[in-house]
């Protein structure tokens, strides 16, 4: 290592929005006094997303478009082209610490392949064998329970953390207190699936025009600049104005505005490091309690049916409102949605859990309180601890709707965690 300190790389090769969650990862690291500098690899497309993180002292931008390009020429062109980036962003010594915050397959082959001589690797990797290895239970436990949205109770970027070995809490964002919260509502329509898309151009600008003649606010419709003529076309008829800013110039409107509306895309995390009151409309790929920007929002995730413009409006005054107001709405929401506000655990951790000003049954709270039980008994396994029987127990019994299928899959893991469960068992069949 070098005397002057420890060179890290963090591996972000993911969407926009991926890549601002390294952002408490970057800033905790660059502060060490172990530390000489801390450099992202990530792919060009998401440079204005690594420019924002904190700490950082070089980016190393891979050409994704490129290499896919070049593989027309010769099927070997774009191994070529990407050891050479490789081998600039290594500075001919690797590095000493290499943390990896993407699972797919290449993140998982390069992460080693970056790592000096004696150096350390954290998160996902492929072996020399080809074999997928964890270095942490975190990301193990991310491998087998965290891709199913019913099984896994735990943030994404939680786990990529802990297996970095930063403190889960504590951390201020990119502006520590936040804005006055006296802008405009904020509105992005647009993700980067269209299975993550919320009903209609129509029920956009219905929702727009009625939200910010209800609430005295000025709206914005922010988005990409491929989304211009869309977004003209949803403001059309309303006073709502719109954007297509690089992040770095929303990172002024966010920390000011009094609320954003968002289907699940890079504002609801550059909004959650702001502190900014988030309504996240969740549909498709997006829902469960894997993908939790942060506390200050509220998902709203589809059942039967997406919610309405009326319902939107509704949560949207219930979360921007400085004071709290009723929460106005048709009963029969909460038999199509599952509407649940992030926060973090006495642990540090992400979560989501019904809000007290949510009138609905009680399977919603058994929910609740099941996810808890079996957050504790995972984070004693993150820790290598043994959870104790009663713990253990309350997983067998549990009442919530995923309770059995969790036990089942608990019972064929190899993990420890799965070995106590499958000992409770034994020592359950020899006391009756």
């Amino acid at each position: 290592m070098d005397p002057r300190g420890e060179r890290i790389a963090i591996i972000a090769l993911q969407r926009l929005g991926d890549v601002l969650t390294a952002a408490r990862i970057t800033d905790a690291l660059s502060k060490r006094r172990s530390t000489a500098s801390v450099e992202v690899v990530h792919w060009d497309a998401t440079s204005q997303a690594a420019a924002l993180l904190p700490g950082t002292a070089a980016r190393h931008a891979l050409p994704f478009g490129a290499l896919r390009r070049s593989a027309r020429a010769h099927a070997l062109a774009p191994l070529r082209q990407l050891s050479q980036r490789v081998e600039a962003a290594m500075g001919g010594h690797g590095f000493d610490r290499v943390i990896n915050l993407s699972s797919t397959r290449f993140a998982c082959w390069l992460a080693p392949a970056l790592v000096a001589e004696g150096g350390t690797l954290h998160g996902p990797s492929i072996d020399s064998l080809g074999r997928y290895a964890a270095s942490h239970p975190s990301i193990s436990y991310l491998n087998e329970w965290g891709v199913d949205p019913q099984l896994n109770t735990f943030a994404h970027q939680d786990l990529y953390a802990l297996a970095a070995g930063v403190r889960m809490g504590g951390w201020a964002g990119l502006r520590d207190g936040g804005g006055r919260r006296s802008g405009p509502i904020v509105v992005h329509p647009f993700g980067s699936e269209r299975a993550k898309d919320w009903r209609t151009a129509d029920d956009w600008r219905a929702l727009v025009g009625r939200l910010g003649a209800s609430a005295g606010q000025p709206c914005i419709l922010v988005g990409g600049p491929a989304d211009a003529d869309a977004l003209a076309h949803i403001a059309r008829g309303t006073d709502a104005t719109v954007a297509t800013w690089p992040l770095a110039a929303c990172v002024d409107l966010l920390d000011e505005a009094a609320g954003l509306i968002s289907v699940d895309t890079v504002s609801i995390h550059l909004a959650a490091m702001l502190s900014c009151p988030t309504v996240v409309l969740r549909q498709g790929p997006a829902q469960g309690l894997a993908f939790v920007p942060g506390s200050a929002a509220l998902c709203v995730d589809a059942g039967h049916d997406v919610a309405t413009v009326d319902e939107v409006i509704a949560l949207a005054q219930r979360k921007f409102a400085p004071s709290p107001v009723p929460l106005v709405a048709d009963a029969s929401w909460s038999l199509r949605l599952r509407v649940r506000e992030g926060y973090r655990d006495d642990h540090g951790y992400l979560g989501l859990r019904t809000p007290s000003w949510c009138r609905v049954g009680p399977s919603w709270h058994t929910d609740d309180q099941s996810d808890e039980h079996w957050r504790a008994a995972w984070r004693a396994q993150f820790h290598r601890d043994s959870p104790p029987a009663a713990v253990l127990e309350a997983l067998r019994d549990g009442e919530g709707r995923f309770d059995p299928a969790r036990w089942e899959a608990l019972l064929r893991t190899p993990e420890a965690l799965g070995c106590s469960a499958r000992a409770c068992v034994r020592a359950l069949g020899r006391a009756a």
